[in-house]
């Protein structure tokens, strides 16, 4: 039983548990001894590599979820890992899909993408963990993509259809995005965005797509149960001579503050509330206005996400001007492609209030084109450190890194973060527009992790939200 806080039973932690490494670095060729106290992994795979072993090379902690789509005569289910919400105003979600055959874990959603793509539409569905989430994932592992119109009726769930598309959603999720391809239009300055309704880069296809309607189970939307989700993995320091230091708050901006918590309970006392149009079939239902316009609000509570869904952070890290080293974390962070790897993360350009607001780490990533992402992990320390950071721009506090309480080493590339895990060195390949954020794919060039990442203390990892009766409250 790995030690630490969560809220899943002991069975179900057993069960869909991820750990990694399931090696020893120091005996594994493709991971070197570069400094006394971590290893380095050098990057890109050859097409040989990937055929024998395409899982990632190291460990980000990404969310799963299944996608349906449909067009009345055909419909289709696929998992999806990593899914993110990636713009606020309008409300956008990434989902990528494999375009390339690079190993019978990784190859073409060649039916999937001709299905979606026809239709326009998709539903991004959760379910609690058990029998149904393995009986989809079966189908989905049993049939080919080439047969995938079979899959929905070989899981033998019972489905209806969605509110506002021909996708078909499972009976049994307790939470459903209902979403389409995006179209073209202009952000808040005027500037055109999402002239395509994807973009592409090497092995996979990245897709936007807006949300349109939320369903949410009714007992969870009127807090008889609730969602609850830990965003950052666990792992255990084995160097008790390295004691991360205390936040220093001195440079705190009076004003509003934005929260963080990795062990996410929704909804609770700390939530905005679901506020939902109607309930049918045991699900509470809210559509969102048609046009940026529409969804925006500007004040800092109301703009937070109308609903859970699951995301996890990265350590953002790059040099400033005057090579200052910079800090940002990112709650919109997700591996979006395997060959070459390559991580996302999605910085606000736009500003609507102090949520939602240009952040100085644009400067630095337009200059250098370069940053590391940091994986942080549920340590109370590094908690304080992503609020301190997440509140403070470095125009504000030039000590930003040193003052959040963590340390970090010097390289040419964005400083390293010595007290995190596990460290990808990423160059930018593509900037994309998308409304309220501006995305940022990097290429991974090289992965550093520390020398107490080892097969016998790893990263563990749940990738999937868990419901539960609510005990403490209920909220009305």
């Amino acid at each position: 039983m790995v030690k630490g806080r969560f809220f899943m039973s002991a069975e179900i932690l057993e069960k869909y548990t991820y750990t990694w490494p399931p090696f020893e670095p120091k005996e594994n060729l493709h991971w070197e001894k570069s400094r006394p106290d971590s290893y380095v992994r050098n990057l890109r795979e050859s097409p040989e590599d990937l055929q024998l072993d395409s899982r990632w090379p190291a460990f980000f902690p990404c969310s799963i979820s299944f996608a349906t789509t449909g067009d009345g005569s055909e419909t289709a289910v696929e998992k999806v890992v990593g899914a993110s919400i990636v713009n606020r105003f309008p409300y956008v979600i990434a989902l990528s899909f494999c375009v390339s055959e690079l190993s019978k874990r990784h190859y073409a959603r060649n039916r999937f993408i001709e299905i979606l793509e026809r239709n326009g539409t998709a539903a991004i569905q959760f379910f609690e963990l058990g029998q149904n989430v393995d009986t989809i994932l079966k189908a989905i592992q049993d049939i080919p993509d080439g047969r995938i119109d079979e899959r929905v009726g070989a899981t033998g769930l019972p489905t209806r259809r969605a509110k506002t598309s021909e996708a078909p959603i499972f009976n049994d999720a307790y939470m459903v995005y209902e979403a389409r391809l995006v179209s073209a239009s202009k952000d808040f300055s005027g500037a055109p965005i999402y002239e395509e309704t994807y973009t592409e880069f090497g092995s996979h296809r990245i897709y936007f797509l807006e949300i349109q309607a939320i369903q949410l189970r009714e007992d969870i939307a009127r807090g008889a149960s609730s969602i609850h989700w830990r965003a950052l993995p666990h792992w255990q320091p084995r160097k008790p001579d390295h004691v991360l230091r205390s936040v220093n708050w001195c440079a705190n901006k009076d004003g509003y503050r934005k929260g963080y918590t990795p062990n996410y309970v929704f909804p609770s006392p700390n939530t905005v509330a679901f506020e939902h149009d109607y309930v049918e079939n045991g699900m509470a239902v809210v559509r969102l206005p048609t046009t940026a316009e529409g969804q925006v609000e500007f004040d800092n509570d109301r703009a937070r996400w109308p609903c859970f869904f699951p995301s996890s952070a990265g350590l953002i890290t790059s040099w400033g001007k005057d090579n200052v080293p910079n800090l940002m974390p990112c709650g919109s962070t997700t591996v979006l492609v395997r060959s070459p790897l390559c991580i996302g993360i999605f910085v606000s350009y736009a500003d609507v209030n102090e949520r939602y607001s240009r952040r100085a780490t644009l400067r630095a990533l337009d200059d250098t084109g370069r940053f590391a992402c940091g994986v942080p992990f549920d340590n109370d320390k590094i908690v304080e450190a992503i609020k301190y950071a997440g509140n403070i721009s470095i125009d504000k506090d030039i000590d930003k890194i040193h003052n959040s309480g963590l340390e970090y080493e010097e390289d040419e590339w964005a400083p390293i973060l010595t007290d995190v895990p596990v460290t990808f060195m990423c160059k930018v390949v593509q900037t994309l527009r998308l409304g309220t954020h501006i995305m940022y794919l990097g290429e991974v060039v090289s992965i550093r992790i520390r020398d107490d990442v080892t097969k016998e203390n790893p990263l563990s990892w749940w990738p999937f939200p868990d419901v539960r009766k609510a005990r403490d409250h209920v909220l009305d």
